[in-house]
């Protein structure tokens, strides 16, 4: 949504932490206060992860909105007709979905539903502790 290019294959030996949302989402809303604090926590101590939103079926100031009401601080895709969606197939059918992506590029865990920052905050240790004894 910033009208930057974003690909998962840019991102080699990081972490990415893929979040499906929607500002029309309840689940969405109530989980963005843990996906930020999970964010903040793993930026301040310098962790190779990456966030990324992904809004679903939103229009840009709708998404762009949200972002400022909550103080997302990591960038979204826009779901652009549903192709952005469309390539994550079946791996993030509900919104929201959050998935955790390996540095190799592989999906390592994945959250359909809401996620609270403990769980997400354990499933990106687990990643980054595989990472590093590999």
């Amino acid at each position: 949504m910033e009208d930057e290019p974003w690909a998962l294959a840019d991102q080699s030996g990081t972490v990415v932490v893929i979040n499906v949302w929607g500002s029309w989402c309840g689940p969405c809303i109530a989980e963005t206060p843990d996906l930020e604090e999970v964010a903040t926590g793993l930026r301040e101590t310098g962790e190779p992860v990456q966030f990324i939103g992904v809004n679903s079926r939103d229009s840009v100031p709708s998404a762009q909105a949200f972002q400022e009401k909550y103080d997302v601080s990591y960038p979204s895709l826009q779901d652009d007709g549903g192709r952005t969606r469309a390539q994550l197939g079946s791996i993030a059918v509900a919104t929201p979905t959050t998935l955790v992506v390996d540095g190799q590029g592989r999906l390592a865990a994945r959250v359909s539903g809401q996620v609270d920052a403990a769980t997400l905050r354990g499933l990106v240790d687990d990643v980054l502790a595989g990472e590093t004894a590999g």
